[in-house]
């Protein structure tokens, strides 16, 4: 099996992961979903039911036991994003799906989408369009074992370039319906994208990102957001002294 893209956590003692396959060593077919974890360091691996995997995998394992969608038989790429297990321990993975490798339109319907374990077969959910196969979002468990997803699924002003404006959605019943709670970014001039949740994310850094002109060359800055989303702040582009303040972003944060 040939494939690149992956993403991967941990928890306690489960090292946990999901990737995607090219067909023929083809970035632009990218398909699929997999996923592995191991629970002794790698010795082993298993798939979400709990079977044993002798890896690496080939070609004999497309359609094998770590498959945990087959996305190419309904004509669909896969841009693999994050991975986070639930509530119940249960793997989630968020990924933009579309039906073209090309910027622009020729790939819709695209949407960022999640596939979810829910203990005796994976469900798949979309939880908003998206204008890019490269637009990246970042998934969240809540103490109240909400899913949140904090990404760039908004129209920004270069439609079609990646990324766009930060928007961040909920869902209360294990990823299956998501309803839009906060727009993050709006009215920006350039689109924002590849929002990242730090490792152990607290309360005033929940998540980071970039903002860029896909169509030329510009400056690109480095922001991030508060748990709630409601403040927004951009880091100093350039820094003459070893510490410097981030500057609030008012015209996206509440008085």
């Amino acid at each position: 099996m040939r494939g690149h893209y992956q993403v991967s956590n941990a928890r306690d003692d489960r090292v946990f992961t999901a990737f995607s396959w090219h067909p023929g060593g083809n970035v632009d077919r990218r398909t699929n979903l997999y996923y592995l974890e191991t629970r002794d360091m790698g010795r082993t691996w298993q798939t979400a039911a709990g079977q044993t995997v002798q890896i690496p995998l080939g070609d004999d394992d497309v359609h094998g036991a770590a498959l945990a969608h087959d996305f190419q038989a309904e004509g669909r790429l896969v841009y693999v994003n994050d991975i986070q297990l639930d509530a119940d321990g249960h793997p989630v993975v968020v990924m933009v799906t579309s039906t073209d490798h090309r910027p622009g339109p020729y790939g819709n319907p695209r949407s960022f989408t999640v596939v979810r374990w829910d203990g005796q077969a994976w469900q798949v959910h979309e939880i908003a369009p998206t204008t890019n196969n490269y637009d990246m979002g970042s998934l969240y468990v809540e103490s109240d074992g909400a899913l949140r997803f904090i990404g760039p699924s908004e129209p920004g002003p270069q439609r079609w370039g990646t990324g766009g404006e930060v928007a961040a959605w909920t869902s209360q019943d294990r990823g299956r319906t998501w309803t839009k709670t906060r727009d993050v970014t709006h009215d920006s001039p350039r689109n924002h994208s590849y929002v990242r949740r730090p490792v152990d994310a607290a309360e005033g850094f929940y998540a980071m990102w970039a903002d860029g002109n896909w169509y030329t060359y510009t400056r690109s800055y480095l922001y991030f957001t508060n748990r709630r989303g409601d403040r927004v702040w951009r880091l100093p582009y350039t820094m003459d002294q070893d510490h410097a303040s981030p500057e609030l972003m008012e015209c996206w944060s509440d008085p």
